[in-house]
């Protein structure tokens, strides 16, 4: 397995893994209360400042070399990070993929989007010690 597809299992798998414990707080307790969209302003900081925080350790670990490698890295996670959140929707939700993708064009749809974005390219953007 190659470094980049090494460091994106595991990036992934941080982000998703964080994700989902903090998925149930702002479905249940933060969005009933503020709102959606709010409640994902809320969690969009820490998940990102997580993910700018793992990826040094995940690049020197899996020796990623700086440059399009990090790139390629970072926008491999993004592609398992949306199979992941596809079949969560499918298993959690019932959605199929119609629902799936419909649901990226709501206002919190948009704000998630612009989140696997900047997660994609944390692994270009940090520095690793």
């Amino acid at each position: 397995m190659s470094a980049e597809l090494r460091g994106a299992s595991l990036y992934v798998l941080a982000a998703f893994g964080l994700g989902f414990l903090l998925g149930p707080l702002r479905e249940f307790v933060l969005a009933p209360r503020i709102g959606r969209v709010a409640a994902l302003l809320l969690e969009l900081p820490l998940m990102l400042g997580f993910c700018a925080w793992i990826a040094p350790r995940l690049l020197r670990r899996c020796r990623v070399p700086p440059g399009r490698a990090r790139l390629r890295m970072g926008f491999t996670a993004l592609l398992l990070l949306l199979a992941l959140e596809f079949f969560a929707g499918v298993a959690l939700r019932g959605w199929d993929l119609r629902a799936w993708l419909a649901q990226f064009t709501t206002p919190p749809g948009l704000v998630t989007l612009l989140g696997y974005l900047v997660f994609a390219l944390i692994p270009r953007w940090v520095r690793t010690p």
